[in-house]
C-alpha cells in the first residue's frame, strides 16, 4: 500500500485531514516524504516531483466577499473567516527545477526562498518560473532588495497579463531586472515541452493556469476554499472582473470533474494539493 495525498476535502467544512488509501490510478500522486520541514510537502507523480512551498499561513475574512449572502457566509465561515495560505509550487522534471509563483518575497515577510534553501535547492538551481498573474503575493519573490532572486531562471508571463499590468510598479521592476529572461506567451501555448497554459481570466485579465499531466495548478481560482468550492459564484474583492471570474471558476471546475484532475492552489490551505476535487463540486454551466 502506498500513501496518497493526505490533503483531501472530504467535507467542505473540514479541510486538511490526513488519510492513507490504496493508489488507484497510475497518474495520481503519492505522498513520499510527508512534511519534510514545516510548510513544505512533497508529492511524487509518475513523471515529476512536486513540492508545496508555503510562503505564509493566513486566512480569508468574510469581509472580502461583500456581495455574498450573509447566510452563506455564516454557513461556510462560522468563525468569520476561511482557512487559507500563500503557496508556491516547485516541480522537478527532466532534471529541471520549475517554480510556479514566488510568493511575497523576503522583503515582504515571505519565506519561500528560505524553504528552497532548507531543501538544499539554491536560487541558481531554478531553471524556469511560471507566473499565474502579477499580484504582488505571486511575483514578490522574484526580487530581493531590488535584485534578481533567481539568476538562472527564465520567467514566463502571459502577454495579456503583462499588458494589463504595464503601469504596475512591482511588475515593471521585475521586467527591468530580468530583461531578456522574460518569456511571454499566449494562453493555450505549451511551455517547456509539456506544460499547458489555460486562460483563467477574470481574477486578472491574463490570469493563467498550468497543467502538467494530471496536475492542474489553479493560481487564484480559489481564495477561500470553504466558500468557493460549494459556491463558485462567490467572488473576493480581489477579482477584477467578478462576473467573468465566477464564469471561469465554474468552467474550470467542470473541466476538473470531466478530466479527473488533481489541483494545486496558491491559496488553498496547506498542503494545498487536492485529489478528487471534482467529486466535491457539482456540475456547472458557465454563464
Amino acid at each position: 500500500m502506498k500513501k496518497i495525498i493526505p490533503f483531501l476535502l472530504v467535507a467542505i467544512a473540514c479541510i486538511g485531514c490526513d488519510s492513507n488509501k490504496t493508489k488507484t490510478a497510475n497518474d495520481e500522486p503519492q505522498s513520499k516524504d510527508t512534511t519534510i520541514i514545516a510548510g513544505v510537502y512533497h508529492f511524487q507523480f509518475d513523471n515529476f516531483e512536486l513540492w508545496t512551498l508555503q510562503d505564509k499561513q493566513n486566512s480569508m475574512p468574510a469581509s472580502l466577499f461583500p456581495n455574498v449572502d450573509k447566510k452563506i457566509l455564516k454557513e461556510t465561515m462560522p468563525n468569520g473567516e476561511a482557512e487559507s495560505s500563500i503557496n508556491g509550487f516547485l516541480i522537478k522534471k527532466d532534471g529541471q527545477y520549475i517554480l510556479f509563483d514566488t510568493g511575497l518575497g523576503l522583503d515582504n515577510g515571505g519565506v519561500l526562498l528560505d524553504k528552497l534553501i532548507m531543501l538544499n535547492i539554491k536560487p541558481e538551481d531554478i531553471t524556469n518560473i511560471c507566473i499565474t498573474h502579477c499580484h504582488r503575493d505571486h511575483i514578490g519573490g522574484l526580487l530581493t532588495k531590488g535584485k534578481v532572486a533567481f539568476p538562472n531562471a527564465d520567467v514566463y508571463f502571459a502577454d495579456k497579463e503583462l499588458k494589463s499590468f504595464r503601469n504596475d510598479e512591482a511588475t515593471q521592476a521585475v521586467l527591468g531586472a530580468y530583461g531578456d529572461r522574460i518569456r511571454r506567451f499566449t494562453a493555450g501555448d505549451t511551455l517547456l515541452k509539456d506544460i499547458k497554459t489555460i486562460d483563467a481570466s477574470g481574477h486578472t485579465p491574463g490570469h493563467t493556469l498550468y497543467e502538467i499531466g494530471n496536475l492542474l495548478i489553479v493560481g487564484d481560482l480559489i481564495h477561500a476554499a470553504a466558500l468557493q468550492i460549494p459556491y463558485p459564484e462567490a467572488c473576493a474583492i480581489y477579482d477584477q472582473d467578478p462576473k467573468k471570474a465566477a464564469a471561469t471558476r465554474k468552467k474550470i471546475y467542470q473541466y476538473i470533474r470531466d478530466n479527473n484532475r488533481t489541483i494545486a492552489g496558491m491559496h488553498m490551505p496547506y498542503a494545498a494539493v487536492v485529489e478528487n476535487f471534482g467529486s466535491l463540486t457539482g456540475t456547472f454551466t458557465a454563464q
